[in-house]
C-alpha cells in the first residue's frame, strides 16, 4: 500500500487516529514550521523566529520547543502542557495532496491524503474515528481539513510577508547564545528576526499600508514572542534538575 493515500469513507471507514501526545508518536521535535495566521496564537506560548531554508535559501518561520534534537520542553508524560500546537503538528497524519481534473484550464483540487505508515494510525479500538458509522464525517476530520487549509493557504502568505519584510530590510540575524544552570551552553546563529529599531523607524505611509496588508501585526507578534525565550530556558533548568 503507497504511504500516502487519498482519504476515502470507504477505504477508511474504520480509521481511527490517535491523539495522544508524546514522543512515541513523533512529537519530540525541537521547533515546528508555522504560518502567519497563526502568529497570534504562537507568541503566547512560543518564541517565534525566522530561519532558511536549507534548500531553497527562502525565509520561514519556526516556533521553537527545544535547544537540541529530539528535545521538545512542552512535552511530558501527560501530554502537550502549551494551550496551541501548530497546525504542523497538529494535522498529522493528515496532508494535502492535489487531484488533477480532466479540463487542462481547471487548477488541480486539494484533497486530504493520509500518511499510512504513521504511528498514529490506530490499530486497536482506541483513538478519533475519522469518519461516522454511515460514512460521513466526523468532527475530528472536519477540523483537520480546517487546519489543511490554514497550511496550504499559508505557504502564499508567508511568502507575500517575507517579501515585503525583505523588500523594507526588516530581517535581522542574531546570535542565540545561552548558558544553562548546569554549565552546559546552546549557541546558535541560524535564526532570524525582525529590527525593531527598523520596524519603528519606518513613514506613516508605510506602515499604513503594512497594517491594511496585516503584516504589522505579524511584525509586532514576532517581537512580543521574543520574551517567551526566558520561559524556554526556565523549562530547560527545570529538566536539567530533574535529570
Amino acid at each position: 500500500m503507497p504511504p500516502h493515500a487519498l482519504l476515502n469513507n470507504i477505504v477508511h471507514k474504520d480509521l481511527k487516529i490517535i491523539t495522544q501526545r508524546s514522543a512515541l508518536y513523533g512529537d519530540d521535535v525541537a521547533g515546528s514550521l508555522i504560518f502567519p495566521e497563526e502568529f497570534t496564537a504562537v507568541q503566547r506560548e512560543y518564541p517565534i523566529f525566522f530561519q532558511k531554508d536549507s534548500l531553497t535559501n527562502e525565509f520561514q518561520a519556526i516556533a521553537l520547543f527545544g535547544f537540541q534534537d529530539n528535545e521538545n520542553l512542552f512535552l511530558n508524560d501527560s501530554g502537550w502542557t502549551a494551550n496551541y500546537i501548530p497546525a504542523v503538528i497538529e494535522r498529522e497524519p493528515f496532508l494535502i495532496g492535489f487531484q488533477s481534473s480532466s479540463d487542462p484550464e481547471q487548477a488541480p483540487t486539494p484533497m486530504i491524503h493520509i500518511d499510512m505508515n504513521s504511528p498514529r494510525i490506530s490499530k486497536t479500538d482506541m483513538g478519533e474515528a475519522v469518519f461516522q458509522q454511515y460514512g460521513g464525517n466526523s468532527a475530528y476530520i472536519d477540523r483537520i481539513g480546517k487546519i489543511l487549509m490554514l497550511i496550504h493557504e499559508g505557504i502564499a502568505v508567508s511568502q507575500a510577508m517575507f517579501k515585503t519584510f525583505s523588500s523594507l530590510d526588516l530581517i535581522e540575524s542574531f546570535a542565540l547564545n545561552i548558558t544553562f544552570n548546569n554549565g552546559s551552553e546552546y549557541k546558535s546563529n541560524v535564526y532570524y528576526t525582525i529590527n525593531q529599531e527598523k520596524l519603528f523607524s519606518l513613514d506613516d505611509a508605510v506602515v499604513g499600508q503594512l497594517h491594511k496588508a496585516g503584516l504589522l501585526h505579524y511584525a509586532y507578534m514576532v517581537l512580543a514572542s521574543t520574551n517567551n525565550i526566558k520561559t524556554l530556558i526556565e523549562r530547560k533548568n527545570s529538566s536539567l534538575n530533574k535529570g
